[in-house]
């Protein structure tokens, strides 16, 4: 049971979490050099902008003990699927305020007509409950269930809830179905129902306030990357422009994942305020693989193996750390490989939280499709995981 896992108390961390980013903090990097010439390579050259958060627990029989460092840079990253760990704990939250289970089923409106509406197609069906869809989107990153979960939200609650916790640089103000700005801004109706407790929610259309959008944001042009970009299906000279898109600072997806795992290290208005099965529930869909769903299109193992969302670690597939369990929700675009993962290695009782991000895009163009995720970016994580660990059981 995930329970016996997880900590229930926590007595100190040693560098506060508003604190991370100001300075370079790590002292695990001097642990773990020139033990790979990959891991040196992506910590040496600024093109890979390589940073991390990293937390590392001990227990005694008192009390859990965590301490924290980083090697952090103000350079931006595209957060891609790993805003969708937030979304998921906000949907339960939300859930949970209007007394309805997660085997409620959502069925959306038609009020908006913008980009991609697969995911108002399947909620038609009238079959599919939050409980698969959180559960999928985590797995194998289904985008259509986020875009569902994001238009429950709303993008106005999403930023009153982060910010209630403190999350105030994180930044979810569009979904994944390629509504361009400012009709990613809007947000369809909705029904939900929840046939076990024999209730009914309706909850209208919205629409976030332009002035409310742009308060946000501060034009930054360190977030224009790349020397060429592909602008309707054409490479184009010029940067492509990350202003005023997705933003998940690191600090800020690290504090999420240690805030679900270790809840008793935060204020009460700082936790995630979902019911205890369902955080159990959450933690096994993050240890989850494509296997684990038993759908067809998720069983064929060249397209799905086990490990294909799981870098740190367990991106190479090496057998020595095959009794390590990962806790992990990855982000993945842009040539932007970016994860936060819970690390137990049950053999030698070792566990960690690690947060990093690495850019692989060799050939500057972005948007282009050509990265190099599983020539660079999947063996240096699982090497950088793997070294931890090592480094962590000396």
């Amino acid at each position: 049971m995930i329970r016996t896992i997880l900590p229930l108390l926590l007595t100190t961390v040693s560098i506060p979490f508003n604190m991370l980013g100001q300075e370079d903090t790590s002292s695990i990097i001097s642990q773990i050099r020139e033990k790979s010439k990959l891991v040196d390579r992506i910590l040496n050259e600024e093109q890979f902008r390589f940073q991390f958060v990293l937390t590392t627990i001990v227990k005694d029989s008192a009390a859990v003990n965590l301490t924290t460092e980083s090697h952090l840079h103000n350079r931006y990253h595209y957060p891609a699927s790993t805003v969708k760990l937030p979304v998921a704990l906000l949907t339960m939250e939300k859930l949970n305020t209007h007394s309805l289970s997660l085997e409620s089923i959502p069925k959306i409106h038609r009020d908006v007509h913008c980009g991609n509406m697969t995911y108002v197609d399947r909620s038609e069906s009238g079959t599919i409950d939050f409980k698969e869809m959180i559960r999928e989107l985590i797995v194998v990153s289904d985008n259509h269930y986020f875009n569902t979960l994001f238009h429950y939200l709303t993008p106005t609650v999403i930023r009153e809830k982060l910010q209630k916790k403190g999350l105030n640089s994180t930044k979810i103000y569009r979904c994944f179905n390629g509504c361009e700005f400012p009709g990613s801004l809007l947000t369809n109706g909705l029904h939900i129902t929840d046939n076990e407790l024999r209730k009914t929610h309706y909850q209208a259309p919205s629409r976030m306030d332009l002035s409310e959008f742009s308060a946000a944001y501060v034009y930054d042009s360190t977030k224009l990357l790349g020397s060429k970009h592909e602008y309707r299906r054409d490479i184009v000279p010029g940067p492509f422009d990350f202003n005023y898109n997705l933003d998940f600072p690191l600090d800020e997806l690290h504090e999420t994942m240690v805030r679900l795992v270790f809840p008793g290290q935060f204020d009460e208005e700082q936790q995630w305020h979902i019911r205890a099965e369902d955080r159990d529930f959450l933690m096994k869909s993050l240890r989850e693989v494509p296997s684990d769903l038993r759908k067809s299109q998720y069983t064929e193992t060249k397209h799905y193996p086990d490990n294909v969302f799981k870098y740190i670690v367990k991106g190479d597939n090496n057998p020595a750390y095959d009794h390590v369990i990962s806790y992990s929700k990855i982000g993945i675009s842009y040539g932007f490989v970016t994860e936060t993962a819970y690390v137990v290695d049950t053999k030698r009782g070792i566990e960690y939280v690690l947060t990093a991000s690495i850019y692989v895009n060799a050939n500057d163009v972005v948007n282009d499709g050509i990265y190099e995720y599983e020539a660079i970016a999947r063996p240096a994580l699982a090497q950088f995981g793997q070294l931890i660990l090592e480094a962590l059981s000396e």
